[in-house]
């Protein structure tokens, strides 16, 4: 006999909290950082450029590593110059078969799934890249100068969101204001400092090796990687407070 009524299993809950409360401190802790970036970036990136051609000086003849500006947004921003490798034939046709190898193989490793899906996602995009080499070398277009600045002002663009992305996350949450706006800080600082590693990295294999690994580099590993510690943080902190506040039946209500 069919029922009448079907009664919702109760089984999630939500954190009670003002809108209004949010929105306030979202303004107030947020924003200031944000136009904090947006005044200072030119400072910033001028120091990221001189440290990356600190270290990368030693590695090239004297006058390969240059630093240059760019207008951008409020200001200039500023990079290291540095010429790219072009692939030798041997080189396109090595990538090219053990990107293959990946693609083909991977997919029947019955363990560590996880890690072999990211491999062939990396393999593809090498793949690619290999392809384009070997049917037409000669018109790849992009030089180590341009991929630099599309690094820097790509990451520049990361560090005004980082703000206002994790300020929507954690703010809502029922702690203290203030461990939740170190966070934020901690984050952005973190992603000044993993940046400007990663930058150096980059421009130092596209010199060295070959542009054959240009695109590999940013779309696997470039600024776009920032969300993973981003949501590693955001986890990290939300598993501990719900450890710490799971009997507290003043903050958490069932959802309807």
């Amino acid at each position: 006999m069919p029922k009448s009524l079907i009664y919702y299993h109760r089984a999630y809950r939500k954190i009670t909290g003002s809108s209004w409360l949010f929105l306030i401190e979202l303004t107030v802790f947020t924003l200031p950082l944000s136009l904090l970036i947006l005044f200072t970036y030119p400072y910033i990136t001028e120091q990221m450029s001189r440290v990356t051609h600190a270290v990368l000086s030693s590695y090239f003849q004297p006058g390969a590593v240059a630093m240059t500006g760019h207008s951008f947004i409020l200001g200039d921003v500023f990079l290291v110059n540095l010429a790219g490798t072009l692939p030798s034939s041997l080189v396109t046709f090595i990538n090219l078969i053990i990107s293959l190898f990946l693609i083909i193989l991977l997919p029947f490793v019955k363990g560590w799934r996880n890690i072999a899906i990211y491999i062939v996602f990396l393999a593809i995009i090498n793949l690619i890249s290999a392809l384009f080499f070997t049917l037409a070398p000669f018109e790849f277009s992009y030089t180590g100068a341009e991929f630099s600045e599309l690094y820097v002002k790509t990451e520049v663009s990361m560090w005004l969101f980082i703000p206002l992305i994790l300020g929507m996350a954690f703010l809502p949450l029922p702690a203290s204001v203030f461990p939740k706006f170190l966070l934020i800080v901690f984050a952005l600082v973190y992603s000044i400092i993993f940046g400007t590693l990663r930058y150096i990295i980059f421009l130092f294999v596209i010199s060295k090796y070959s542009v054959i690994y240009m695109a590999l580099l940013f779309f696997a590993f470039g600024p776009l990687i920032d969300f993973v510690y981003i949501v590693g943080i955001y986890c990290f902190y939300t598993s501990r407070l719900a450890k710490k506040l799971k009997g507290s039946e003043h903050i958490w209500k069932w959802l309807y």
